[in-house]
């Protein structure tokens, strides 16, 4: 887990409002390693979006490097931001964005369709297994749980085997027992399938699940911890220790 996937320095994105200039983000430095699960935890307006938007290469930066998956992309046009993401970044959302009309399996499948790839069953099927949803291939998302229904979000950012998964507010529309379920499901792909994930959430008890907490403030982190792993993942997490 030390090869470096993301690493941004002095990343900065601004945007006009009227007259005012507003920092969404200002001055950033963060390094992602292959393998590391890292949450962004922060108010509403310190930045958490933007500055994940801007990792994933759904927008650009009005200053500072970022190198992802050892492509530099400040300066990219969106064009070239979506040859970046192509492949190597799946998507998690709050919303399941599925499509309700196809099954469990189509639904997995349509990113290839997108990237004009030719669907394996055999590896629809192992997608399926990883995320627990085997029983579930011919279902309609009516006819799934919350939980479920992201479990199928997050097959579909497997399948077209990206390195990072970038996860925004994932389990606020879940209950409790289903954003826990989910939670396991990320530390188990980051820990068994080296997979590396990024998370923004408002639950501190479920951020504090990651390797690495990065807090953020007016578009400024103010905090960087690794919290020390709990023994039994359903329980409160226990007191983070501060990066040195």
């Amino acid at each position: 887990m030390n090869e470096i996937i993301i690493e941004a320095h002095g990343l900065k994105r601004y945007y006009r409002r009227g007259v005012e200039t507003v920092k969404a983000l200002d001055g950033v430095d963060v390094v992602i390693k292959r393998g590391e699960m890292v949450s962004i935890l922060g108010p509403s307006g310190s930045g958490k979006t933007t500055l994940i938007n801007l990792l994933s290469c759904l927008d650009a930066p009005t200053e500072g490097t970022l190198v992802v998956c050892g492509k530099s992309v400040a300066g990219l046009s969106e064009d070239e931001l979506v040859e970046v993401r192509r492949g190597a970044l799946g998507f998690v959302f709050q919303q399941f964005h599925l499509l309700p009309t196809l099954t469990v399996t189509e639904n997995v499948e349509l990113p290839l369709t997108f990237l004009g790839r030719k669907p394996d069953p055999q590896k629809t099927r192992e997608t399926l297994s990883m995320v627990g949803l085997s029983d579930r291939a011919n279902h309609l998302p009516r006819e799934l749980s919350g939980g479920q229904q992201q479990r199928v979000a997050i097959a579909r950012a497997l399948i077209v085997d990206s390195q990072i998964l970038v996860a925004d507010e994932p389990t606020g529309n879940l209950d409790k027992a289903a954003g826990e379920s989910i939670f396991q499901l990320f530390r188990k792909l980051a820990t068994e399938k080296g997979l590396t994930i990024i998370i923004t959430t408002h639950n501190t008890n479920f951020g504090y699940r990651a390797d690495r907490v990065i807090t953020l403030e007016d578009g400024r982190i103010v905090k960087e911890e690794r919290p020390k792993r709990s023994e039994a993942p359903w329980k409160e997490h226990n007191s983070p220790e501060p990066l040195v």
